[in-house]
């Protein structure tokens, strides 16, 4: 009776999942507001179910009580959908809700609705989408439009967009630091055809600023105007020697910066045909091209690559350019590949046309080694070493800062930074009741900043950071517990130290057959500037998440964060907690009719990532495609989508069971690595962070110091406010001097109110979560520089080159705003006395 009663609870349960899930599905027709019909091959409605469906939806709330400048309470709201008819039809939809404030008025939109139905190989995007054409026409900015990709099997291919990039938003006089812009619309085609040896791509994008979209004219000193921007790009990708594959892309932009004025241009531009001309236009190219060859176990490549400088597309929010790049890597698998060994080397210079008062050349090389000595031990270590050489003209260099006190005052610069890891991992014991491991990571890295040859004041700078963990696991009774300790010493210059040290302590706990999984964190630490106390930190973390039936999950996270300094105390207090609930209508979930399910031999079943995939290898293959196809991975980049095609092509093709299982599980990893990535990509952002914010403040001294220097030689020159008609002839010929003195001036002055305005915005980047749940410049910027940082840490993984790029981007890119948004009038002295 007890046993009856059990399964009736369990049954009903089970029925109002599926009423849930009937409601949701409602919902989520209502929501979209789309109705589509779609012929079907009737032919193989007996093989597959006719409608299938799968999704989820989830809702998250962060509370926040602390100094931090963030809103005291944010949610979230996501949801995805995915039907299937007759395993042909696949119709996407997805949506995203939030209440974040972002305190000014934007063209952007954060709050999306997307539908993504495709039918075999034709896949459509509409509503709020992005789509990517290639790095330098349409690169991942988002759109309200409709969009197609048409993938047939065969040799010709096409993709094609059009929709509104920017919504019309008026100038704010109260808040002139938001964001105005024109409705900007966009279209674009991308087609490519495979011939027999090789592939011919074409891709034109067009992009324009409706200038009767404003109801108010936009202050001139604003300086923002109506653009007109048509991109025509080229490619080819061709097989060597039936193993090297070269690739080759070459583009050409073609910006017209104001279309509200009338006068001609002198010539007409290679894309007149396409483009409003004027006398604003300009013309950029870009240029890539990669050579990939696979020698033993390993991989040699080389590439080359040059932008234009001020080249640019409307289809990116942000774009990296003036540079020419080459670089060199290979790979090796050795001593029956316990060993791999990976080397990269490149060269980078700026200034291509020679406009620049510096000119930039970098030097970057590193080594990287993986050793598995035996099932317990593992060993791997890196070196890299980034040189920069700047020829200069008294002209401070924001991207290549890496030290805290650049002195720039010199014809000739030189930075040097070194950086080397080693990590060793070693399991101590192993049985199936407890397994123990031991980890060491060590991590040094060197800067060095040189004049004429020597070490500059305050330029040598050492930082050491050790991690020693030790880990006890116990799989019988789901719980495992780690014991941590880290210490990071930085010295800067001959006198200057500071030394950061604490434990930690963690705990991991599973219950109710691991449907319940706790865990709980707590550390400490100290910091010490040249041997005196300066703060403490101690925090607490608590987390639990529930799983009922594999479709509800609930989850709570509470982080207490207690800081003492020398100036006060403060604390900060955040917790987040959500619900998700996945519903599949052809999954079986009751475990007894699984069971049934497994004793048949044409069945297959396996997890991944808490995701099962079950049934015959028919099956199996339309849950794969229908994972590939939702909208959780519609922005995995192009480069990746093509070899996830393969991929998911070649799993389709095994027959056995244990191959098919073993590579379906490997596309599987390919397809959710584009995610860890971005994971990965916050956690190296806030780093890169918290350094820049460690070396703003010396850096602010620094800066005024160079500014009041050459305002105090301007104000002491002879010509200083002495009236033109004064002049002698010998005056005037030593005009230029004087003329140059005051851009110097001009210039020390933008780079200093800049520098303000960049610590500025780098205080709200307090917190991973501020990096994870970016908004306003920081979400522009994660968006933009994402996918082509993945492509390039895709090629070496190395996650030192990653650090150092986004180091450099992420300083261009707020310096290059500051140049924009900031008045170089509005500034005071902090350190030096004004009279």
């Amino acid at each position: 009776m007890i046993g009856y009663y059990s399964f009736s609870k369990l049954a009903k349960l089970n029925t109002d999942c599926n009423r849930f899930s009937t409601i949701v599905l409602i919902a989520f027709l209502f929501l979209s507001g789309v109705a589509l019909c779609q012929s079907v091959n009737f032919e193989n409605v007996g093989k597959e179910k006719l409608l299938r469906y799968n999704g989820g939806i989830s809702a998250n709330g962060v509370f926040y009580d602390g100094t931090a400048n963030r809103q005291s309470f944010t949610y979230f709201l996501n949801g995805n959908l995915n039907f299937n008819i007759a395993g042909l039809y696949n119709i996407p939809l997805s949506f995203t809700y939030s209440n974040q404030d972002f305190n000014f008025a934007n063209p952007f939109k954060f709050n999306r609705l997307s539908l993504n139905p495709s039918y075999k190989w034709i896949a459509a995007h509409i509503g709020d989408v992005n789509m990517t054409f290639s790095p330098y026409t349409l690169a991942g900015h988002q759109f309200t439009g409709a969009g197609v990709d048409l993938t047939p099997e065969g040799p010709f291919q096409i993709s094609a967009m059009y929709g509104r990039l920017l919504r019309a938003t008026e100038f704010n006089t109260e808040m002139p630091e938001a964001m105005a812009a024109y409705r900007r619309i966009g279209y674009g085609l991308k087609t490519s055809y495979a011939f027999e040896k090789f592939r011919l791509g074409l891709i034109l994008f067009k992009a324009t600023d409706d200038e009767g979209s404003l109801e108010n004219p936009i202050p001139i000193a604003a300086n923002i105007t109506p653009n007109d921007n048509a991109v025509v790009s080229l490619e080819t990708e061709f097989t060597l020697f039936d193993k090297a594959r070269f690739r080759v892309e070459y583009a050409i932009s073609g910006i017209t910066e104001d279309t509200g004025l009338n006068d001609p241009r002198s010539e007409n531009g290679l894309l007149n045909f396409l483009l409003d001309e004027n006398i604003t236009t300009n013309y950029f190219n870009a240029f890539n091209a990669s050579l990939s060859y696979p020698a033993g176990n390993g991989v040699l490549g080389v590439a080359y690559e040059r932008i234009d400088p001020d080249y640019r597309t409307l289809g990116a929010y942000f774009f990296n350019n003036d540079f020419e790049n080459i670089t060199v890597n290979a790979s090796q698998n050795i001593f029956d590949n316990k060993l791999n060994v990976s080397v990269n080397a490149g060269l980078q210079q700026d200034n291509l046309d020679d406009t620049k008062s510096s000119e930039l050349q970098r030097v970057v090389s590193s080594i990287n080694l993986n050793y598995t000595a035996s099932e317990r031990l593992g060993i791997n270590g890196s070196y890299s070493n980034f040189q920069s050489f700047t020829n200069i003209q008294d002209q401070f260099d924001f991207i290549n800062q890496v030290g805290a006190f650049d002195n720039v005052d010199t014809l000739n610069y030189r930075q040097i930074s070194q950086n080397a890891n080693l990590g060793i991992n070693y399991i101590t014991k192993r049985s199936e009741t407890k397994q123990q491991t031991a980890n060491l990571n060590i991590i040094y890295q060197n800067s060095n900043n040189q004049q004429q040859g020597e070490t500059i004041e305050g330029g040598l700078s050492n930082f050491y950071n050790g991690i020693a963990s030790y880990t006890w696991n116990y799989p019988k009774e789901a719980l495992n517990i780690s014991l941590a300790g880290n210490a990071s010493l930085n010295e800067t210059g001959m006198e200057d130290s500071n030394l950061i040290l604490g434990p930690t302590l963690s705990i991991g706990k599973q219950f109710f057959d691991k449907t319940l999984r706790t865990n709980f964190s707590s550390s400490y630490n100290t910091s010490f500037n040249n041997a005196e106390q300066q703060s403490s930190v101690y925090n607490f973390r608590l987390g639990a998440s529930y799983t009922l039936f594999e479709q509800h999950n609930l989850n709570l996270n509470v982080l207490s964060l207690f800081r003492n300094a020398q100036t006060g105390s403060n604390r900060d207090f955040t917790m987040t907690f959500g619900y998700s609930y996945s519903f599949d209508n052809f999954k079986l979930r009751l475990k007894g009719r699984e069971k049934t399910l497994g004793q048949n031999k044409n069945i297959l079943a396996f997890r991944h990532r808490g995701v099962t995939y079950r049934g015959t290898i028919t099956d199996i293959n339309t849950q794969l495609t229908n994972v590939y196809s939702s909208p959780k991975f519609r922005n995995i980049p192009s480069f990746k989508k093509d070899e996830l095609k393969i991929d998911l092509a070649t799993v389709k093709h095994q027959k056995r069971k244990t191959v098919y299982e073993e590579r379906a599980i490997t596309f599987l990893d390919n397809l959710y690595s584009y995610g860890d990535f971005l994971k990965l990509y916050d956690e190296i952002l806030y780093e890169v962070v918290e350094k820049i914010r460690g070396d703003m403040s010396g850096i602010d001294i620094v800066l005024e110091g160079l500014f009041v220097s050459k305002k105090t030689e301007l104000d002491e020159h002879p010509f200083h406010n002495k009236p033109l008609e004064e002049y002698t002839e010998q005056d005037k010929e030593t005009q230029n001097g004087y003329e140059k003195l005051k851009e110097d001036v001009e210039q020390r002055l933008r780079k200093l109110v800049g520098h303000r305005w960049m610590q500025k915005q780098f205080e709200n980047y307090v917190e991973l979560a501020d990096i994870q749940n970016a908004k306003g410049y920081l979400s522009d910027f994660k968006r933009n520089t994402s996918m082509e940082l993945y492509q390039t840490y895709e090629k070496n993984k190395d996650i030192d080159e990653l650090k150092l790029l986004l180091e450099i981007q992420f300083i261009d890119y707020h310096y290059k705003l500051s140049t924009d948004l900031v008045d170089p009038d509005t500034f005071e002295l902090r350190y030096i006395n004004k009279n």
